[in-house]
């Protein structure tokens, strides 16, 4: 029997092939979104299963998953959007607290740049669309975003389940 049990499992087989998905065809908002709840609630999950370990990797205290969550947007800035994303895809519109300018998955596009959306493989190809989001004016890379999610959660996952 193989159960969802603990949250090295939900990382090997949730997140990384929702990543793996995500980076490896044109982007969709299908999963952008998807991406953007997995990447957010592993945050839950590590607080749920490995609190004490990560309380002690990184000598503070975390009496909650929000503290913990708090604690890995101060690591990890860009964070902030993937938040604002999970609970915009689930909400709509964003009325407690969003961490960036974003109040509605509306701030959230699929741009076409480069060669268009076709592609060689099951990659991206000559620049594709990609998905962005508002910052006020500005444009914020999901990609980027969720790449510095990951290269955070990665390490820390494999040392907490090796």
């Amino acid at each position: 029997m193989h159960s969802l049990d603990d949250a090295g499992v939900y990382f090997s087989e949730v997140v990384e092939p929702t990543a793996t998905e995500f980076f490896g065809t044109p982007s969709s908002f299908r999963t952008a979104l998807a991406l953007a709840t997995v990447l957010f609630h592993a945050h839950e999950w590590l607080w749920e299963f490995n609190r004490t370990d990560l309380e002690a990797e990184f000598s503070t205290a975390f009496p909650s998953a929000w503290k913990w969550w708090k604690f890995v947007e101060a690591q990890v800035p860009e964070a902030r959007f993937i938040r604002d994303l999970a609970n915009a895809s689930k909400h709509v519109r964003l009325t407690l607290k969003p961490s960036t300018s974003m109040t509605h998955i509306a701030n959230t596009s699929i741009q076409s740049t480069g060669f268009g959306e076709g592609g060689f493989g099951a990659g991206r190809y000559g620049g594709g669309p990609n998905v962005t989001m508002k910052d006020g004016a500005d444009d914020v890379s999901f990609d980027d975003c969720a790449n510095n999610l990951l290269a955070f959660w990665r390490p820390l996952v494999a040392k907490l389940y090796a």
